[in-house]
């Protein structure tokens, strides 16, 4: 029970033995009441003091993290801004890989650190390190401040690496701004033929799904990157796989491994 709500409680109990005129000292105990309700005042207006602090240092520290624009500018904005929000110098931000990634609490102590869990995807992938014992208020703050975090390291590598998949597409193929016929390797030469294969153009969509099924990525994970549905993703493989006159994803794959000629 924290001070506060003993400090109700007491105020409960006298306001009630004063309606019951159970009081001993009636007179005693009104005037201990209106100290007790002094008190509880002034430690609400301490308490709403801490918080529209908290929340002020929050908001600038989430103002920087905001115009952080790649993974490693808001690696380096994480350590000022936990610091600026718990008033304490004593900050370390540890990325997290591998099996000490699971069982980590919220917060937790550590080696005389305040920790707090920072997750990417639902899986922890980092732990700010608070060197102080903050209040409840602070704590409610840096944890705020932690899943933000999280959220704009996931949103930044999410964008990198879109960014490199799109170069990716534009290596293989040489795209331009307009429509463009893509042709496909030309097959082993036989008695009969010597030709390459000309492919339809693909729409910028398809392009983009084209780009990820490269990168092995599944029809759920095409869906998730590029905010449709599964189905629409199913879809479009097919017109792909058909336009590259490829029978499956392998095939696909394999051919533009061994290189793609542009006209």
């Amino acid at each position: 029970m924290t001070d506060n709500d003993a400090l109700t409680d007491e105020i409960d109990r006298i306001l009630t033995d004063l309606a019951d005129e159970s009081a001993a000292e009636p007179h005693d105990e009104a005037i201990r009441l209106v100290e007790l309700i002094e008190r509880q005042d002034r430690t609400q207006a301490e308490d709403l003091e801490r918080l529209q602090a908290a929340t002020h240092l929050l908001q600038s520290a989430v103002s920087v993290l905001q115009g952080a624009n790649t993974v490693d500018d808001i690696i380096r904005a994480v350590c000022p801004g936990a610091a600026a929000i718990a008033i304490c110098d004593e900050v370390v931000f540890t990325e997290l890989d591998g099996p000490e990634r699971t069982g980590i609490p919220e917060v937790f102590a550590h080696n005389g650190y305040t920790a707090f869990r920072v997750d990417i995807g639902g899986l922890p992938a980092g732990v700010i390190q608070v060197g102080s014992t903050p209040d409840d208020v602070v704590v409610d703050a840096l944890l705020t401040f932690a899943g933000l975090v999280g959220a704009a390291l996931e949103c930044a590598a999410l964008d990198r690496r879109h960014h490199r998949q799109r170069e990716l597409l534009h290596t293989l193929w040489n795209l331009e701004d307009s429509a463009h016929t893509l042709v496909a390797p030309a097959p082993s030469p036989t008695p009969d033929t010597n030709s390459s294969i000309v492919l339809q153009p693909l729409t910028a969509r398809e392009r983009d799904v084209l780009a990820l099924v490269l990168t092995g990525a599944s029809n759920a994970a095409i869906a998730a990157g590029l905010v449709i549905s599964v189905e629409t993703v199913r879809s479009h493989v097919k017109r792909v796989l058909r336009k590259c006159g490829v029978a499956n994803r392998t095939e696909l794959i394999a051919r533009f491994d061994a290189g793609t000629d542009t006209p």
